[in-house]
């Protein structure tokens, strides 16, 4: 089960076939970025969940 938002991103995007370099890219952000929000070091701003479930297929709901 993923029951934390770090989990989830990590989950879909290795389910997609992204890096975390090509995430990044696809939401303007350093890769740097994508790896905090994986180790549940940050979250990313609330601003790029919409484009987050767009890359991933997935609803925000």
């Amino acid at each position: 089960m993923l029951d934390t938002l770090d989990e989830r991103i990590a989950f879909y995007r290795k389910k997609c076939g992204l890096t975390q370099e090509e995430l990044a890219e696809k939401c303007s952000v350093t890769p740097q970025a994508v790896s905090k929000w994986e180790n549940a070091i940050t979250s990313p701003d609330i601003s790029l969940l919409p484009r987050l479930s767009e890359v991933f297929g997935v609803s925000c709901s």
